[in-house]
């Protein structure tokens, strides 16, 4: 006999601190956008269903940020949406032309057919002039961008929306006044909303310590162990009480807007560790939520799949636990193929047919537990709600509606309000909580880069300051006095608790890249700075320098000059590149495209230049086709002034800075799994071209690691004088990885 499967679906949303402070612009829409296309919509739906019930994790920051939209604060984008567009310069147009296209192409985009064409236009060349467009053409299209993020549901509530939606082209100054009017009137809304749906019974809240921290990290920042920690803090008791206060903050918040103190905390990332969980229990925080590798480390056992994903034995996901501390709070263990099937498998497919495949995986677990000796069980599928949608047709409308009908009309699933559930289920007593994120089930993400542990150390140098300058301000400080000092240090106390944000150290460094980096390091030093502006002193000039600057530097110049052997292999006992610089570059732990080069050693003696790369090999395509993998290497040269181009192609408009430059040599080879083909030496000539030329003192290795000896001569480098030079990776001549970035390697022969 089958037995009644629960299942809890916890949909999170979560939106980035955008804001330089609370009453500057946003400077980015994101919040605004996912209001008016997500978070109203994914709630709004199930009042077609009497029996879906739907958890609700909601950030903090992303209720102050619609608290402060209602409040007249705009963005950048939607600022110009309202504005006059013969009033627009040059910049404001080309802005437009870089972020107004910024939806997907084939959902939303092409359903627009006028502002599919402005799309085309805008990209028919590399570098087209703001010139090219007339003031109409921005117009319409700022207005087919607003539009295509707002949902069209919200025609029933707003009947003039669906003229302004029909019209694609002409649009006013009041049009777009009235676009972004009805944009407001949503937000009004949506508060109300949840509380309604809450009051039902309908769903639960949930929330995350207030700005998105790793709780961890703030707990421990050592509470694990990183593949690079130099320039990495010591634990600090500073942090800690932050762990703390970012946490009871949040609940305070949600329950001030809500009406209802949260029972759930989702932990950013889903990084939990024992110290994190102790601080939810000593709150009385009732349920966590993690991923199932989690489990799978504390209980010593793995969750075997088959080729179809299905697990082969779901018994041990589908319980709750608690610590054997006398803990308070529950841990549920979301089950990660259904999150990962969501976000990044079912958006090409028909929303009927995935649906229906979801539902049937749902039913595999199910039938898996009829042999259980427990009556009831948790299926808990814990996931983004907001930035999958737009892979979607339609919003992913057939996908949701289709599932939640399928479950509804099967009375032997249900789902379920986590709190409700556990009230009824007694928790398997755990023995050991392993560390981790949903990421590889460590901290990699966020900690342990060089880039990432320059952020940490200039955050926790901060925070060293606040705390010798609020001891400073408080000491014989009374009354009035003492009141305004509490003021300014609460005020530069929200400054560091955004700057402990997990989005800043998510796109620092290796591997993530957004398009908008410098956007996001921007902001993380701008509040650090705030910090230092509130309490009247100057900042260090060191967060006038952007981090990303420093991506792909060396973290480590080279020391001497090297001879080493060419083996390729490695050797424990002789390190032949103990002088070398090295650039650490960790293997990509996400969903997007994995990294060849994890490492780079470089240095020269009297007559040559010394490379040894460090490969991912699992990320190597083992093809006899040996084009497919490459690395080229680009010199030039102080006294040559004939330069030519770098000949890669470029997946995205996101051009690093390293390969705007122009060259005199390319060396480059090609490689598979096991084989490399012999380095070819390309020298610049006239007009941006290259001829081949002859390599006649090369070395080269490949087994273990890929090194090579090139010598001066062959690059037309005389004694004394200086190259520069870049790494590039790629795959049948298509860019992967610049290495650096930013500023050129040199070496003086």
């Amino acid at each position: 006999m089958v037995k009644k499967l629960n299942i809890a679906f916890i949909w999170h949303f979560h939106q980035p601190v955008y804001q330089e402070n609370p009453t500057e612009d946003f400077l980015m829409p994101w919040v605004r956008l996912h209001v008016t296309k997500d978070y109203y919509d994914m709630l709004w739906r199930i009042e077609n269903f009497k029996n879906i019930r739907l958890n609700f994790n909601i950030s903090p920051i992303l209720i102050d940020s619609v608290e402060r939209y209602l409040k007249g604060v705009h963005d950048v984008h939607s600022r110009l949406l309202v504005s006059d567009i013969d009033a627009l310069n040059v910049e404001d147009k080309n802005f437009i032309l870089q972020h107004f296209f910024d939806a997907n192409y084939t959902n939303m985009i092409l359903k627009r057919p006028y502002y599919a064409s402005l799309y085309n236009k805008r990209y028919s060349k590399d570098n087209i002039s703001a010139d090219a467009f007339e003031n109409q053409e921005y117009a319409d299209i700022m207005a087919n961008f607003t539009l295509c993020w707002i949902d069209k549901k919200f025609i029933e509530l707003f009947p003039n929306l669906k003229t302004l939606m029909e019209k694609e082209k002409n649009y006013t100054l009041e049009d777009r006044k009235e676009i972004f009017n009805i944009q407001l009137e949503i937000f009004k809304k949506l508060p109300d909303l949840y509380k309604k749906y809450q009051k039902n019974n309908k769903i639960e809240i949930s929330t995350n310590p207030f700005y998105h921290p790793v709780l961890p990290l703030l707990l421990d920042i050592r509470e694990d162990k990183y593949q690079y920690c130099e320039n990495l803090p010591e634990k600090s008791a500073l942090m800690e009480q932050d762990a703390l206060e970012q946490t009871k903050k949040s609940l305070d918040k949600v329950e001030s807007f809500f009406g209802k103190r949260p029972k759930g905390i989702w932990l950013p990332e889903q990084c939990i560790s024992k110290k994190a969980v102790d601080l939810l229990s000593d709150l009385g925080v009732k349920w966590t939520v993690a991923d199932e590798g989690i489990l799978a480390n504390s209980i010593h056992k793995e969750f075997t799949r088959d080729f179809e994903g299905n697990l082969e034995n779901p018994f041990d996901l589908c319980l709750n636990y608690k610590l054997n501390d006398g803990s308070k709070t529950n841990i549920i263990f979301a089950d990660s193929f259904f999150a990962n099937l969501v976000g990044f498998g079912y958006g090409n497919y028909e929303g009927e047919i995935a649906a229906n495949d979801f539902y049937e995986k749902i039913k595999t677990i199910q039938n898996k537990l009829v042999g259980s000796p427990k009556e009831e069980h948790l299926l808990t599928i814990a996931m983004d709600g907001e930035n999958c949608w737009e892979s979607y047709a339609n919003d992913g409308d057939e996908f949701l509606n289709t599932l939640y009908s399928l479950i509804e009309s099967d009375s032997t699933l249900e789902t379920v309000l986590v709190s409700e559930f556990l009230e009824k289920s007694e928790p398997v007593i755990l023995e050991n909580l392993s560390s981790g994120s949903w990421i590889n089930r460590n901290f990699d993400l966020w900690i342990g880069e060089p880039t990432k542990n320059i952020a940490w150390l200039y955050l926790d140098k901060t925070r060293n300051v606040y705390e010798e300058t609020k001891e400073a301000m408080l000491a014989n400080t009374k009354g009035k006095a003492k009141k305004e000092a509490l003021e300014i240090l609460d005020k530069a106390k929200q400054e560091i608790f955004i700057a402990q944000g997990s989005d800043w150290f998510w796109w620092y460094g290796e591997p993530n890249e957004s398009g908008n980096d410098h956007i996001f390091d921007y902001l993380f030093r701008t509040h650090l700075k705030n910090v230092y502006k509130t309490l009247n002193l100057p900042h260090p000039n060191y967060l006038d320098v952007p981090l990303i600057s420093i991506v792909g530097k060396p973290v480590r110049e080279p020391r001497n000059l090297i001879s080493p052997v060419i083996d390729g292999s490695y050797n424990e006992n002789i390190d032949n590149w103990a002088d070398a610089g090295y650039i650490f570059l960790p293997d990509s732990p996400t969903f997007s495209a994995r990294k060849t080069i994890k490492g780079i050693y470089f240095g020269n003696n009297e007559s040559n230049i010394y490379f040894k790369f460090e490969l991912n090999k699992k990320n190597i395509t083992n093809t006899k086709h040996f084009l497919r993998n490459q690395i080229f290497l680009y010199f030039r040269n102080e006294s040559q002034n004939i330069l030519s181009p770098v000949r890669t192609v470029s997946k995205t408009e996101n051009i690093y800075p390293t390969i705007e430059n122009q060259f005199t040599h390319e060396i480059k080879f090609s490689f598979n799994e096991n084989e490399m083909l012999p380095l070819s030496l390309a020298k610049s000539t006239f007009g941006g071209l290259w001829i081949y030329q002859l390599l006649k003192k090369v070395n080269y290795a490949y087994k273990d690691t890929i090194e090579l000896s090139i010598s001066f001569d062959d690059l037309g480098v005389a004694p004394g004088e200086t190259v520069e030079f870049c790494v590039i990776a790629a795959t049948n001549g298509i860019l992967n990885e610049v290495y650096p970035q930013d500023v050129l390697l040199t070496l003086t022969r």
